[in-house]
């Protein structure tokens, strides 16, 4: 295609008669897949395509060959080996090319923070989550990062990032935006839904990949979501896995301290803190949105989860493919 040409995208919008019965039963479950990253815009290759299909019977290889043969469905276009939903212009998959484009430089961002974040005392494994795991940022993204830390000791190392950031960033969270972190003894999400496996399978980890793919080990659960999926069907980033001498020294001040009843004080006291920030929810609302126990700690200011799911229910029921 010649430089600032658009090449019109390719459109399924009913089923051919020839078409395969061994890809009938997938055409809804590919357009659910395909509404699902429509709320970020973002087209899905062949090889997405199928890691995130809610149904297992057949190979990629298979599914592969087809798709081109025959489509993938109604209410489908393609575009330079895209797929996306129709309503959308083939500029879509140039705007993935940006967004991507933008993610590689909030990795060099992130591998910059990862340095720091390591030294940080009780800090085990630092895995990046977000927009910027799935390579779809945007100049507004932030860089998120999903912290593992020794147990008995979450309060303590979240306490001390929070401290370094509003001190010496200026509370300043677009390259270091910690909204989540878990302890290395309580790893399995009790928690289960489309959304929270969709994030845990596009994690990425910056340091200490044992540890991250043990979090992914815990959580098998996503392959009911997502039996084809594997996390090899992804490029990971490199991962640092060396322990650095002055996490060691950082945390020997702390085995001649109180750390247990240190630790439990802190996690006391941010729940008091989030219940005067923010009144206007229910306990029951505060406990979902800002997670705090002895081995979990989650802020999901906006109730971001919940819109998402609404917004994907929304779009299933107006493409006629609600469950």
């Amino acid at each position: 295609m010649s430089h600032g040409q658009e090449q019109s995208p390719r459109f399924y919008r009913n089923p051919t008669p020839e078409c395969s019965s061994l890809m009938r039963p997938f055409h809804t479950e590919i357009l659910r897949v395909l509404l699902y990253y429509d709320i970020w815009a973002y087209p899905l290759t062949a090889r997405e395509l199928f890691t995130f299909l809610p149904v297992h019977s057949l190979s990629f290889e298979e599914f592969e060959r087809s798709l081109d043969a025959h489509g993938p469905g109604p209410n489908i276009s393609t575009h330079e080996g895209h797929y996306f939903v129709t309503g959308r212009t083939a500029a879509i998959v140039e705007q993935r090319s940006i967004k991507e484009r933008h993610a590689k430089t909030l990795w060099s961002w992130a591998r910059i923070s990862m340095h720091v974040i390591k030294r940080f005392p009780f800090v085990r494994a630092i895995i990046v989550s977000g927009d910027l795991s799935k390579n779809a940022t945007t100049p507004k993204s932030d860089v998120d990062f999903f912290i593992i830390t020794e147990p008995g000791r979450l309060w303590i190392a979240r306490t001390l990032l929070i401290l370094f950031k509003k001190i010496f960033l200026l509370n300043n969270k677009k390259f270091f935006c910690l909204n989540y972190f878990t302890d290395a003894s309580h790893l399995t999400l009790a928690e289960q839904n489309i959304f929270l496996a969709t994030e845990i399978a596009h994690l990425k980890p910056l340091f200490n990949s044992e540890l991250f793919f043990r979090y992914l080990d815990a959580n098998r659960w996503i392959k009911n979501y997502f039996p084809n999926f594997s996390i090899h069907s992804f490029v990971l980033p490199t991962t640092n896995n060396r322990l650095g001498f002055l996490q060691k020294l950082f945390e020997l001040p702390f085995s001649f301290l109180p750390a247990d009843s240190l630790d439990s004080y802190l996690l006391n006291r941010m729940k008091v803190i989030w219940a005067n920030r923010y009144p206007q929810y229910d306990d029951e609302t505060r406990e979902r949105l800002f997670r705090c126990t002895k081995h979990e700690s989650r802020a999901y200011v906006g109730n971001f989860e919940e819109k998402i799911l609404t917004l994907f229910n929304q779009k299933m029921k107006e493409y006629g493919v609600a469950n």
